[in-house]
């Protein structure tokens, strides 16, 4: 489903920022996409 691709990319894109100084971002995309 889409959720699950979503959910796989958030957990991607939060494991990249992790690195970064971008945290919030991966989280309030992940919130967004949820919302649809």
């Amino acid at each position: 489903t889409s959720f699950s691709i979503v959910k796989s990319y958030s957990l991607a894109k939060s494991r990249s920022f992790s690195s970064g100084s971008d945290h919030p971002k991966p989280k309030g995309f992940s919130g967004q996409q949820t919302n649809q």
